[in-house]
């Protein structure tokens, strides 16, 4: 059963350090991951032997899809169809790697190429190839990222909380029940607005094409009520109906959906900037699970067998890091590095927990 994820990690610090460097700015932390988001859709927008593929008889200049967000170049496509992301967050604020055309390379360690691995290996630092070996709902012997925050910065379950789209994610974010705070898949969320309880009913009345994948649209409200109501110092919010429509050959979809979570990164970031909590004292990473496939054929799948699932990307916003746009000629990037990243940005040093974990970007830190 395919599902999908688009995930956003918020984590707050304290200026702490205990790596012995110099004391870190940064107050927040965000990872982003979009289940499955290809390269191909990031980085030169709409892609048109695919939506050819899947537009059957009709001719694709009359499909809405081309209407909306073709353009004669990679780069204008692009920006239609995540103009927030390329015009001022990437542009203004952060910068992006994975863009293999400019020598950059950013992929998985782990070798299945599918979503409990990947989120798994960007969770816990590094991959499980012998041991997580299907999505099924299950918890693994591994401590998270979040549970070391959580641990670290003496924090409560408001505090760390998750909010996913794809059920699975009450077992992937800790070693067992209640460690941390997460409403994943079609679960209520208890708040005492009205509004909230509403949509808590709707999410039931809107079912999707999958049994334990809710719409994005809620687990995106939900976080942000969380983000406006509680301040919460972790925030992994994980959307990513890309994959589920890619799965379902719904290219039209999937371009919308990339589209759509474009607006969520805006209103997100203009929350943050407007709130005192957060304003210029957030880093951000964006990411992926897995990559897929790169031809009309096998564009719908991932996995091992598949040719460029390996193949993923980062984007990076933070306060304290001034490269902007698309990193060229840099060292290889991989999923195992995400950890520790995030508490590095936080001063904290991931490798107390898991020695064996991917190491820091060093890119990112370096003054």
């Amino acid at each position: 059963m395919p599902k999908y994820m688009f995930a956003i990690l918020i984590v707050y610090g304290f200026g702490i350090n205990q790596l012995g460097a110099q004391t870190t700015q940064i107050d927040n932390v965000i990872l982003v991951t979009l289940d499955g988001a290809r390269t191909q859709e990031i980085f030169g927008g709409l892609d048109l032997d695919i939506l050819q593929s899947t537009s059957g008889n009709s001719p694709v200049e009359s499909t809405v899809s081309y209407r909306r967000y073709w353009a004669p170049t990679g780069k204008e496509r692009r920006r239609k169809l995540m103009p927030f992301f390329w015009t001022t967050l990437m542009q203004h604020y952060g910068s992006i790697a994975g863009n293999r055309e400019l020598g950059s390379s950013v992929k998985v360690s782990n070798t299945h190429l599918f979503s409990y691995p990947g989120y798994a290996e960007i969770l816990t630092g590094e991959s499980h190839d012998d041991l997580i070996t299907s999505n099924d709902n299950r918890h693994y012997p591994f401590p998270t990222v979040l549970e070391f925050l959580k641990d670290s910065l003496a924090l409560t379950n408001t505090q760390v909380a998750t909010f996913a789209s794809w059920e699975t994610f009450n077992w992937i974010v800790s070693q067992k029940n209640g460690l941390v705070a997460v409403n994943a898949g079609f679960a209520h969320y208890e708040h005492p607005a009205e509004a909230l309880q509403a949509l808590n009913q709707q999410q039931f009345e809107t079912k999707t094409p999958w049994d334990t994948v809710r719409h994005d649209f809620y687990t995106f409200r939900f976080g942000m009520a969380h983000l406006a109501t509680y301040h919460p110092k972790v925030l992994y919010l994980a959307l990513g109906e890309t994959d589920d429509w890619a799965h379902d050959r719904r290219y039209d979809r999937v371009l919308d959906t990339l589209h759509r979570t474009d607006s969520y990164l805006e209103e997100l970031w203009n929350f943050l900037q407007a709130d005192v909590q957060y304003r210029d004292a957030t880093a951000i990473i964006i990411t992926v699970d897995h990559g897929r496939g790169n031809t009309p054929e096998d564009w719908i799948g991932h996995g091992s067998d598949i040719p460029g699932a390996e193949n993923i990307w980062m984007a990076f916003v933070s306060p304290t890091v001034d490269l902007r746009g698309e990193w060229r000629d840099h060292e290889p990037i991989t999923q195992n590095q995400v950890a520790a990243t995030l508490t590095r940005f936080l001063g904290l040093d991931f490798h107390t927990l898991t020695p064996t974990a991917g190491v820091p970007i060093a890119r990112l830190f370096q003054r």
